[in-house]
């Protein structure tokens, strides 16, 4: 039956969301388009920012508020073909999250996503912010990003075909929930975080216009194969896969005989050889000065810098401590020096600061130590 003939009752809630869903796609489109091609123009605009975070949802909720009565009133009346309304409204939200998901996509091929500003490849890793670490991690693989573009684009295109269309969800809406939690526990720009929730969100709804054939599929339907007849027994068997995971990594926790006690990052206040005391800046001229020492589980790392951790400078290698005696083992295969190990005694050891005490290479070495703190980032939401 072709859409002209086509009439529907449905609620005023329904007409009212898919209003408000088409009208908030024509604006987005056209900020996006303004915003790219006019933006140094609408920075001259007094109270341009405010007028977006203000005026325009106002405006929003009037046209689809006054959309959706006058709509509900015709239904009533059945003065007009009915069902036109639906599918134009439908498929404006259908060509407004195709175009901008499959803009973001284009923008990761074309590179104009996921690259890294020079000076943040300079900055200690601790120092980054969530939304650096984002976009290092995944403009670290130039092949992940298309291949994420291809699924924004590919989904997209589904989108424009009304009989692909719930194709198209299928495939966006896990892509688009991902950039969500993202966005949001990484402190992604605001505008791109509430971009991300708009497309869910229209996504969402065009899953939901088809609920009726989702029940269908994923829940009337039964399988072909006999089913088999255990009983209650059926419902403790689901139970074990599952409770099985969880004790497996639960044993392993239990069993654990990783030290934590050490756990950290600990700096070297005082670094004394043979009864001489480092300068602050002798690791400049001598690599086999140690400023800074990184356990991690098994792992303990040497390092002459105050600073900046280099494998190439430091010293890698596996260590056991006994916090009963304060012996701290640590195993270096060096193949320079010839000493596979150290054998080191640790001595008024707080939470805060100990002093270790060892024989590395014939020399007598001592030194002060005292935990860094590293700051907590917050995230951008919470």
């Amino acid at each position: 039956m072709p859409v002209s003939t086509l009439t529907h009752t449905t609620s005023f809630f329904f007409k009212f969301r898919t209003c408000l869903l088409a009208v908030t796609g024509i604006v987005n489109v056209v900020l996006m388009i303004l915003i790219t091609y006019l933006s140094s123009w609408l920075q001259t605009i007094p109270g341009f920012t405010n007028w977006i975070l203000v005026g325009i949802p106002l405006i929003i909720l009037i046209t689809s508020g006054s959309y959706s009565v006058w709509w509900h009133r015709q239904e009533m009346h059945q003065q007009k073909d009915l069902g036109l309304h639906r599918a134009w409204l439908q498929g404006i939200i259908r060509y407004w999250l195709a175009f901008c998901i499959s803009t973001y996509g284009f923008a990761k091929i074309l590179k104009t996503q996921f690259t890294t500003p020079e000076y943040q490849l300079d900055t200690p890793l601790g120092e980054i912010s969530g939304f650096g670490l984002t976009w290092y991690y995944f403009g670290y693989s130039y092949t992940l990003a298309v291949i994420i573009a291809l699924f924004q684009i590919g989904g997209s295109i589904l989108l424009l075909y009304r009989r692909t269309t719930l194709l198209g969800t299928f495939l966006l809406l896990p892509v688009m929930v991902n950039i969500v939690l993202i966005d949001m526990f990484f402190g992604i720009d605001i505008g791109a975080f509430i971009n991300a929730v708009l497309f869910t969100i229209g996504l969402l709804y065009l899953l939901l216009n088809d609920f009726q054939k989702l029940k269908a599929v994923f829940w009337d339907l039964t399988e072909k194969v006999p089913a088999i007849s255990l009983g209650y027994t059926k419902h403790v068997l689901r139970i074990i896969p599952i409770a099985a995971a969880f004790a497996m990594i639960y044993y392993f926790i239990s069993t654990d005989q990783t030290d934590h006690e050490l756990t950290g990052t600990w700096q070297v206040r005082k670094f004394v050889r043979n009864g001489q005391v480092a300068s602050a800046n002798a690791w400049q001229q001598d690599s086999t000065i140690v400023s800074r020492i990184y356990f991690f589980m098994e792992t303990c790392d040497f390092s002459p810098s105050p600073e900046v951790y280099n494998p190439v400078h430091g010293l890698h290698g596996l260590y056991t401590f006994d916090p009963k005696t304060n012996h701290l083992l640590i195993r270096y295969p060096n193949i320079f020096t010839g000493q596979d190990s150290i054998a080191a005694t640790l001595s008024q050891r707080t939470s805060q600061s100990m002093v270790l005490d060892y024989t590395f290479n014939n020399d007598t070495l001592h030194l002060e130590l005292s935990r860094l703190e590293r700051k907590k980032k917050k995230g951008l939401f919470f």
